[in-house]
């Protein structure tokens, strides 16, 4: 079998991130993505399986890093809630997570808007799950009550609400001075909601 000719995967995924970006997932073209690199839709395939892990291929670096800082920073969080140490804000966690989407702008933009077709076109609702999760883990009070079945579709639909709203500014252009200052605009809002399900202030220091 022929060997590989160097520097072709690297200029595959730079193609293909291209044509992902102005024509999604589900409408973008092997053929084009093999015209535009130089190559054959046979070479694509000798190197990823089908469309789909060549996608995966474009996003999986900037998706899997901020997975990473994702879940260690609300780990982290949730274990300074359990011994009521709220001295890092909410909000400075997400501008943390505008900032990195700023920066890794055509992954999110992937992840937000072209992924549909791939497993990351839920990427918004599963991050919301593992979120919903950790509500339900660490503060399981709002849920011990008679309105239990209420609180649990309230929790449910404002972090679905929150998620699907956190990046809105990325997609629509926003520069991220503005961006950094509607995140915390939006995580103040989204706490004072969760704290107020429990009766009281739940984030306050």
């Amino acid at each position: 079998m022929p060997g590989r000719i160097a520097g072709v995967s690297k200029r595959l995924i730079d193609v293909a991130r291209e044509e992902f970006l102005n024509n999604g997932f589900e409408n973008a073209s092997i053929r084009t993505i093999a015209s535009k690199a130089q190559t054959s839709p046979r070479a694509i395939y000798t190197r990823f399986e089908n469309k789909e892990a060549l996608f995966d291929a474009v996003v999986k670096t900037g998706f899997e890093e901020f997975k990473a800082m994702y879940t260690k920073e609300r780990e982290a969080y949730w274990e300074r809630a359990k011994k009521r140490d709220f001295s890092v804000e909410p909000e400075k966690i997400y501008v943390k997570f505008i900032e990195y989407a700023y920066e890794h702008k055509d992954d999110f933009i992937l992840l937000l808007k072209c992924s549909k077709g791939t497993r990351y076109e839920n990427f918004c609702k599963d991050i919301a799950d593992y979120e919903i999760k950790g509500v339900e883990d660490n503060v399981p009070v709002l849920f011990q009550t008679d309105s239990g079945e209420a609180m649990t579709y309230f929790v449910e639909s404002i972090t679905y609400s929150f998620y699907d709203n956190l990046f809105s500014p990325l997609v629509s252009g926003m520069d991220l001075k503005t961006a950094k200052e509607y995140v915390g605009m939006l995580t103040r809002f989204y706490t004072l909601g969760i704290s107020m399900g429990e009766g009281k202030a739940l984030f306050e220091k």
